[in-house]
């Protein structure tokens, strides 16, 4: 059985590393060794590492008993004896300590930037010194340890004795000239010194909550855990495909060296892991840093060590950010089933002499989703507004200009209101996909699943839904009522000057259900259009009005107002007088 499972690992290893030759024959200890030898070879450093299953107890490591130094990840160390000096009751979390000019140090951090002289919390101090690796909150750390700086430090130093750790150790307090010394150890690693099985020695105690005791482990693992640089073992891991992913970590970096050490807690495997590299020849700044990218890459390694993983690319994901505004909140999402890209404009599209390509023209496949404060969904469904914009503009624009959200958060009715990109800033009326057969009903149903997997509704039933353009959105506004397969719960359609073509298709959908509403307000530009229909609504035996009224079934009305005006005040108006119901 041992046999096996090591052969498996072996598979895996050669599965997650394809630069091996064909035929060679390696231990999967000789595998992860001969992978962090071309690292390092690839960085020009030194690199030890240590990793621990801590559920099976499996290590794997390179250069373990090896001394590094620390950089910033001899800060939780520094953590560690905070936190055994509150529990025999030397320090008090909520104890204030003095931040003045004097005490103010470089590197990283914002402390050095507070003006003045000021009292901080001790606890936030720790905070500080871990989360975004404040040299100034490490001082102020060290300081409160002892009363002479040789105390501070082996207040640290005996610690680690006490805890196993035999090469960790605390050298000088951090970017302090002044309390350097010229020992061997301070010369040649700098703030501090430590091993991979050093610290992942104490990562263990610390997950298994020995150190201090539960309470306080559990305190420096959510401390590790609100770590803000994520350059080297967070980076890699698939935070995406696997749920419940947590990283508790200590990074440090100075000039060629880049270190990170913590704990990766996950439902596949909970391992403590601990990264050196140090002399490495990139030395520019930045995560795209070579030594921060081969590190990365260990940490990945590791993972797929442990959980039989392969690759070193994170899954791309997307997600749905919902904007809160007073009255509502709102969503620009990517829809497989938007208008476009289609067919129809795969080359583009010319106007008079105008082209416009097929991108960014025709390639924006986004709509905006606003959800009005009060909305609730009913017993039959969801209620839905779908709004088609005109020429030259797109869902943002529309937001900005024409005040929708605002119309239908003030008209109190109980309906998601969705805009949805045409053609992309383009002269152009085109459809898309809501010329097809059925374009509307994948439209709405793909809405509809996005916002139960939102958790905004709980099923995808469609209440009523109601179709609206401005100018040349008529045509997708149109053909959707007429080619989308929604024809018989489509209860109402404005057009705000926007009916220039094709308003003999709405005959069949006015005539099958003498509840249907049809409203279009219209400019001088387009009274002969409105002439000619009413011709044909008195062919057809179909009453209208040139006033609106909530009880007309089609209301035709000339206004004077602008052709970018007429959706302002209209849109409330037939909101008000629609059919759909008040939100609560």
């Amino acid at each position: 059985m041992c046999s096996l499972i090591l052969k498996k690992k072996v598979i895996q290893l050669l599965l997650l590393v394809p630069f091996f030759s064909v035929g060679l024959v390696l231990s999967n200890t000789d595998i992860f060794e001969t992978e962090i030898r071309r690292l390092e070879k690839y960085t020009g450093g030194r690199i030890g590492v240590m990793a621990k299953n801590l559920g099976s107890g499996e290590i794997v490591s390179y250069r373990a008993d090896e001394k590094f130094p620390t950089a910033s990840v001899i800060k939780v160390p520094v953590m560690v004896e905070y936190f055994y000096q509150v529990k025999e009751g030397k320090l008090n979390p909520t104890q204030k300590i003095v931040l003045a000019d004097s005490n103010k140090w470089g590197g990283s951090g914002l402390f050095q930037y507070f003006q003045g002289t000021t009292y901080q919390q001790l606890i936030d101090a720790v905070l500080m010194m871990i989360t975004i690796s404040d040299n100034t909150a490490t001082n102020m750390v060290i300081d409160v340890l002892g009363k002479t700086h040789l105390e501070k430090l082996e207040a640290v130093n005996e610690r680690m004795k006490k805890l196993g750790l035999k090469n960790t150790r605390l050298l000088n307090k951090l970017m302090s000239w002044e309390t350097k010394t010229d020992s061997p150890e301070s010369i040649r690693y700098g703030v501090g010194v430590s091993t991979p099985a050093d610290m992942v020695n104490l990562l263990e105690q610390m997950a298994t909550f020995q150190l201090v005791d539960s309470t306080s482990s559990k305190g420096m693992i959510s401390i590790l855990e609100k770590q803000e640089y994520n350059t080297i073992i967070p980076r890699l891991l698939p935070f995406e495909i696997t749920p419940g992913l947590r990283v508790a970590h200590k990074s440090g970096s100075v000039t060629g060296v880049r270190n990170d050490v913590g704990l990766i807690h996950s439902s596949k495997a909970n391992i403590a892991l601990a990264i050196f590299i140090e002399q490495s020849l990139d030395r520019k700044s930045g995560p795209e840093n070579e030594a921060y990218l081969a590190a990365a890459k260990i940490s990945r390694l590791v993972w797929n060590y442990f959980t039989g993983n392969t690759g070193f690319k994170r899954t791309f994901v997307t997600s749905t950010d919902w904007n809160s505004f007073p009255g509502g909140e709102w969503t620009k999402v990517a829809l497989r089933n938007s208008p476009y890209p289609h067919f129809s404009r795969e080359n583009g599209y010319q106007y008079k002499e105008k082209m416009f390509p097929v991108d960014p023209h025709y390639s924006d496949s986004s709509a905006v989703i606003i959800i009005p404060d009060g909305f609730n969904e009913t017993e039959d469904g969801t209620n839905l507004i779908v709004h088609f914009h005109g020429w030259n503009n797109d869902v943002l624009k529309v937001m900005e200009k024409f005040n929708m959200i605002q119309q239908l958060i003030r008209s109190q009715k109980n309906a998601i209101l969705v805009l949805a990109q045409g053609p992309y800033r383009a002269s152009d009326s085109g459809g898309g996909k809501m010329e097809d057969d059925g374009g509307l009903k994948r439209y709405v149903k793909e809405i509809l699943e996005l916002l139960q997997n939102e958790k905004r509704i709980q099923t995808i039933k469609l209440n009523k839904l109601i179709i609206t353009a401005h100018s040349g959105g008529y045509r997708p506004a149109i053909l959707s009522v007429a080619n989308g397969g929604l024809q018989s719960q489509i209860n109402e359609v404005y057009l705000f000057d926007a009916f220039y073509a094709l308003t003999d298709q709405l005959i069949p959908w006015l005539t099958i259900n003498k509840k249907n509403k049809l409203r279009s307000i219209y400019t001088d530009h387009l009274a002969l259009e409105h002439k000619e229909f009413r011709r044909l609504l008195k062919k057809e035996g179909l009453k209208f009005s040139d006033k609106f009224s909530r009880k007309n079934q089609i209301s035709l009305i000339h206004t004077n107002a602008g052709h970018s005006e007429v959706i302002e005040g209209t849109f409330f108006e037939w909101l008000k007088g629609s059919c759909l119901e008040e939100a609560k």
